[in-house]
């Protein structure tokens, strides 16, 4: 019995041990740096793609597998647009220097209303400007990879639930539009950068747009804004806030927790000089003009 004991006992050990040295997606990752600094751009790739595939949420591994398809690109003459789809599920994945990426290799082409939906898997940048839609195309959830979109002068009057769809977006052209109401669905889109408002009929905002922790640019001029919910102070990365040409009195004192404000625009607005001086102090390291 003792020898069975001991013969178990070894086996168990060969077996959780042949276990623990398997490699692990980590691994995989370290592995692939050390090929990609070695210029073997297809064997990094291989080892990228094994650490996403222990780890689908690695978002790292996407990140420099998408850098790597760049290079083996360019040293072997080619552009593919298949790296785009890595960079997003970096961004997606907390890799917050992917987003720069997207814009630099991704956005160059834009899609209009007519080619968008031939080959939506390769759509990142869709112009569906001036087209009279009071809503998203009904098959906008096959632009899974969309990141940029171009609104600008349609009709619409709210967002409807289909624009939870469109999470992956870093740049959002709503301009020129007919907006009454921005409900909460557009705190569904927590990767965007831009946000275009300007020339719509909003009173006020909704409290979700304090889930957009990565703004930097919020244009918002020309609308029929009254106030402004404490939220606003949740978009700690906004560097460009225009509030123009709205009926604003006063601001919530939560902006003053927009630390990396560089201009903030509220001419055309009836802010007395008291008001005036409050926001100053609020935010002594912004460029700010009254008129």
């Amino acid at each position: 019995m003792k020898k069975l004991i001991t013969y178990c006992s070894i086996l168990a050990v060969l077996i959780f041990g042949s276990s623990f040295n398997q490699p692990d997606a980590k691994n995989y990752y370290d592995t692939g740096l050390a090929s990609l600094n070695q210029k073997d751009y297809i064997k990094a790739i291989g080892d990228f793609t094994n650490a996403i595939s222990m780890n689908p949420k690695f978002g790292d591994a996407y990140y420099y597998r998408a850098y790597s398809k760049e290079l083996l690109g360019k040293k072997m003459g080619f552009v593919s647009s298949e790296l785009c789809s890595d960079l997003i599920y970096s961004m997606v994945y907390g890799k917050t220097e992917a987003s720069d990426k997207i814009n630099e290799l991704c956005t160059g082409e834009c899609f209009n209303m007519e080619s968008a939906f031939v080959e939506p898997e390769i759509v990142y940048c869709a112009d569906f400007s001036s087209q009279v839609l009071t809503d998203l195309p009904a098959n906008i959830e096959s632009l899974h990879y969309l990141i940029k979109l171009n609104m600008f002068n349609n009709k619409l009057v709210t967002l409807s639930q289909s624009w939870g769809h469109l999470d992956k977006l870093i740049s959002l052209d709503l301009g020129s539009n007919r907006l009454t109401l921005l409900p909460p669905v557009i705190g569904k889109m927590t990767e965007l950068k831009e946000l275009n408002l300007n020339k719509n009929l909003l009173p006020t905002l909704p409290a979700e747009i304090g889930n957009l922790k990565h703004l930097k640019t919020l244009t918002l001029r020309q609308n029929g804004l009254k106030t402004l919910p404490p939220n606003i102070g949740s978009l700690t990365e906004l560097e460009d806030l225009d509030l123009a040409l709205n009926m604003l009195t006063v601001l919530p004192s939560e902006i003053a927790y927009l630390k990396n404000l560089k201009k903030l625009i509220l001419v055309g607005n009836e802010i007395s000089a008291k008001e005036q001086q409050r926001i100053k102090t609020l935010l002594p390291n912004t460029t700010i003009a009254f008129e």
